[in-house]
């Protein structure tokens, strides 16, 4: 009796120690799917160019040090559009450039109040998302179809 009591127990601690090793996210999505389902409904006036990880800390300010693959795409400048998808290798890190991100989108809104003004709602409007080590942020003239993209992946 005792000998099965302590494999039983061996057995319990086993589990516990291996449930403690390293956690599966609690949220996983498919970034590459999300950024071909926004090209594909075609919701950007503009045609968006990819930006460099070296543009991406310089010119939207956001540190790429806990970044593990991204997507940042822009206008020309003039419709304010933009279409960012940012996987980290943390929560943590994942809500801080979520922060970056929205600071670099409040700092364009102020800018383009008084060149291009129409663009705003684009900005005002747009996907601005964090969960799990995903940021999203869409800036579209197309927003509520952003919206309901964005929404399907970010469930």
């Amino acid at each position: 009796m005792k000998k099965t009591l302590v494999i039983i127990f061996a057995f319990v601690m086993l589990f516990a120690l291996v449930s403690c090793g390293e956690s599966k996210p609690s949220f996983t999505m498919d970034t590459k799917a999300l950024v071909d389902d926004l090209h594909k409904a075609q919701l950007f006036l503009d045609t968006l160019t990819p930006i460099s990880e070296n543009a991406l800390n310089k010119v939207i300010g956001v540190k790429t040090d806990h970044i593990v693959e991204f997507t940042y795409e822009m206008g020309t400048g003039v419709t304010g559009e933009e279409l960012c998808v940012i996987t980290c290798d943390s929560e943590e890190a994942a809500k801080e450039v979520f922060e970056q991100v929205k600071a670099h989108r409040d700092d364009y809104i102020k800018q383009y109040e008084s060149y291009a003004p129409d663009a705003i709602p684009r900005m005002e409007y747009a996907v601005l998302e964090q969960k799990g080590v995903y940021v999203v942020y869409v800036a579209a003239e197309a927003n509520t179809m952003a919206v309901s993209i964005c929404g399907d992946y970010l469930k």
